[in-house]
This record gives C-alpha cells, structure tokens and sequence, in this order.
C-alpha cells in the first residue's frame, strides 16, 4: 500500500488542473489523469458457474449435503503492504521554477525544494504550507532536446508520474541541469557526459 501525501485543499493552485501532460508520456497524452480505474472483484457464485471448480491439492472432499454454513463465501483476510520511506534531511536544491499551466500557454512560477525523495512545492519561498507533493522514487524524469525544439521552449525537462506529467521550465541551461541532478542524479551524468562528447566531435571537425 503506497502512502498518499495529501495537499491543501483550500488553496487549488498547482492541482490537478494545472499540471501538464509531458509529451513523452503517451499513457499521459491521451488525457487519463484519474487515479488507476478500480475495477469491483466478480466473485464466481456455484450457482451460476456449470462447470465444476477444480479440485486443490491436500484439499478433503466436502461430502454432496451442504449446511447454511457451507453456502457462506469463505473469509478473507486482507493483510496491508507498508513501505516505509524516509525523507532525507539534506536539500538538495531549492529555488523557484516555472510549471506550465494546461491548455494555455502560460507558465507559473513556484518554489521548489528538493529533499529526496520527495519534491515540495510551494507558492513562494515565504510560503509554509505544501501545495504539492512529488515522490520521485515512483516518478520518471525526462529530458528531451525534440521536445524543447517542438516546444520552442528552452531549459525544460518533464516529472511523469503515475497519474500525469508535469513540464517544468528552469531560467537558463546551466540551472536546468542543477535541477536535473537534484531530481536524478544519474540522468543529469549522463545528459552532461552525452554533451561533452558531442562538444569534443565538433571541434574536431
């Protein structure tokens, strides 16, 4: 059972509504944003079921008379699955960026601070209440230069959860790439060490 960190409900900004879909999430695009769907679990009746239900090993046959209490549906016992997650005391960055807003072409400044493997967001840097919550360790980060071209947005990278994306904007190349290594680290290595070599072939030629 995964914990669900809640946010303000009386303050609406940065919801549900005004994350964006990342591009590179197709799951995303096709605009599911609801929590997974639940689907309600048919229990199979002896009644409606013809065939007979296959015999388990080290099971004794119930003799053919049955009692009321043998047409009751078995007991189950649900047992919860707790991970425990801890949020480490180091900042990893802290700074604002800009998220863009859905079905606009606005882009709105928050506060953003990074404590693995969670990353808080707030209005302002004054602000003291949380208004969003990202667990990375369930997210993907994504960095794509198509998609800054197909943007025409530089200095962006995208947070895709399990129930949406976020496209988030940082204000120049070199604070895009802080931000990359303080969301993962591993991404951020190999994006630099990819650049470096392509820098290399080209002055070579």
């Amino acid at each position: 059972m995964s914990v669900t960190l809640l946010r303000d409900p009386s303050m609406p900004a940065l919801g549900v509504t005004t994350l964006t879909p990342s591009s590179t999430c197709p799951s995303l695009i096709e605009g599911r944003y609801n929590a997974t769907q639940i689907r309600p679990s048919q229990l199979s009746s002896r009644a409606d079921s013809p065939e007979p239900e296959p015999a388990v090993e080290g099971e004794q046959k119930k003799s053919p008379a049955r009692g009321p209490e043998d047409e009751k549906e078995p007991q189950r016992l649900l047992v919860p699955d707790i991970q425990e997650i801890r949020v480490s005391p180091i900042v990893s960055r802290k700074g604002y960026l800009h998220f863009l807003e859905p079905h606009t072409n606005g882009w709105v400044k928050r506060y953003v601070v990074v404590r693995r493997p969670y990353v808080y967001i707030y209005n302002t840097d004054k602000d003291l209440v949380e208004r969003a919550i990202l667990n990375l360790s369930s997210a993907q980060v994504e960095y794509s230069e198509d998609q800054q071209a197909m943007l025409k947005t530089p200095n962006t990278f995208a947070v895709c959860t399990e129930h949406r994306g976020i496209l988030l904007q940082a204000s120049s190349d070199k604070d895009m790439h802080d931000w990359l290594y303080a969301f993962n680290p591993l991404l951020a290595g190999s994006i630099r060490s990819k650049l470096s070599r392509r820098r290399t072939t080209q002055m070579r030629i």
